[in-house]
């Protein structure tokens, strides 16, 4: 199996089952993601946003407008730019924070299941190492 296509699976099976630890609370794995980013940042660019996610704009502003609406994210304009919208987490989302951590606990044990710690770390640095590769050379 072409290594790309191994790691498209993973990708997919590891979505699919974020998703499924995320449904009893009313979540899915891109609204997980936004929470994440903003929980670490809280006030981040739409357009920092959509760096760190690797999406499109119309794809993120489609999560962020479903997570606005159920009172999860807000928007504001930027006090020193008016044209730059910033995304904030509202107190509902917060509230969310307990459960989004044990549901991601249960996403990791299932995902790292029979890996000792030594081999989880050299997993995430041998991924860290690939996606170094690819954005040092573009087009290649």
């Amino acid at each position: 199996m072409h290594p790309s296509f191994a790691l498209k699976r993973a990708y997919l099976a590891m979505r699919k089952r974020m998703d499924e630890v995320l449904l009893p609370l009313g979540m899915t794995a891109a609204q997980f993601d936004v929470i994440q980013q903003l929980l670490h940042q809280d006030g981040l660019e739409h357009r920092l946003m959509q760096e760190r996610l690797s999406v499109t704009s119309p794809t993120l502003t489609n999560v962020i407008d479903v997570m606005v609406e159920r009172g999860f994210v807000e928007r504001r304009i930027s006090a020193d730019d008016a044209r730059v919208k910033l995304l904030f987490l509202t107190p509902k989302a917060h509230e969310l924070h307990r459960d989004l951590a044990a549901a991601s606990e249960v996403f990791l044990t299932t995902m790292f299941a029979g890996f000792s710690a030594s081999e989880v770390a050299l997993f995430r640095e041998w991924l860290d190492r690939v996606t170094v590769n690819f954005e040092r050379t573009p087009g290649a």
